[in-house]
């Protein structure tokens, strides 16, 4: 079998990052990629992250991952005192993807999770000392863009300017935070049509203040205003490994729902 690069970036990849594989044939069998992000916010503890994906028949998976591990020890070279992970994404039910990445000594000790709390039905807390509760000022497109930004900070995939749109036209959409002197110290995004059911979309707070219950302050703030339309219950996505988010989920007594996505990873540094 035969690797190769493409000639030009691929779906905005950088031509070194993706690897092609085909037969003796040159019949192709498959590509994968890698993508570097840093993660400062998200996995403080391990803020490199490196993120493969292999899409090939299974005779050419075992090449296509040993070029692919090759290339983010290239990577890994340029931070050699950062910690990291390399990982990929999985559906639940690929099995056979799990059990590959399992026997090369990758570990499946992350998942990203759904799941569900019903929204406390008690008064709004008090916002943090000095703090205001407020709505997100949302009336231009660059107040909008510096929104995002802002979230993502905190993401391993980005909000885009689209899905923003459409959240934005849902019944229960909302965008609040608690803020300091103008400045956010926590912001949360909320959104969804069902009767019922509102969705937690993310929720961010920044490292100086975690720690002092202020995302949950923020969510049970936000609930209470959702509570006033008839809503009874929240779901969101979090990430198992992700121990804020965990912990967030155990205070506000959610249960899970569903696995979303298996994250087989192997930790580097």
């Amino acid at each position: 079998m035969h690797l190769s690069h493409p000639a030009a970036p691929f779906q905005g990849i950088p031509r070194e990052d993706v690897f092609f594989v085909a037969n003796d044939q040159f019949v192709q069998l498959g590509y994968g990629y890698i993508i570097l992000s840093m993660q400062m916010e998200v996995y403080p503890e391990r803020p490199m992250q490196i993120y493969i994906n292999i899409e090939a028949q299974p005779s050419a998976r075992n090449l296509l991952l040993g070029a692919l591990l090759a290339r983010a020890e290239q990577i890994r070279a340029q931070y050699p005192h950062l910690k990291g992970r390399i990982y990929t994404q999985l559906a639940p039910n690929q099995f056979d993807l799990i059990t590959f990445y399992n026997q090369n000594g990758f570990a499946s000790n992350d998942a990203e999770e759904e799941h569900i709390f019903t929204l406390p039905n008690v008064p709004a807390p008090t916002p943090p000392m000095s703090c205001q509760f407020a709505s997100v000022p949302l009336q231009t497109a660059e107040q909008t863009q510096a929104f995002l930004a802002r979230m993502n900070m905190y993401r391993m995939t980005p909000i885009t300017m689209d899905y923003m749109t459409l959240q934005m036209q849902q019944p229960y959409f909302m965008a609040l935070g608690f803020y300091r002197g103008g400045q956010p110290i926590a912001e949360i995004m909320m959104s969804g049509y069902r009767p019922d059911m509102a969705a937690l979309v993310m929720v961010y707070v920044r490292n100086e203040h975690r720690r002092h219950g202020v995302g949950s302050a923020l969510v049970r703030s936000a609930s209470a205003l959702l509570r006033e339309r008839g809503v009874t219950h929240c779901i969101t996505q979090v990430y198992s490994r992700n121990e804020p988010q965990m912990k967030l989920m155990k205070s506000l007594g959610a249960s899970r729902r569903r696995i979303v996505g298996i994250l087989p990873s192997m930790d580097i540094g």
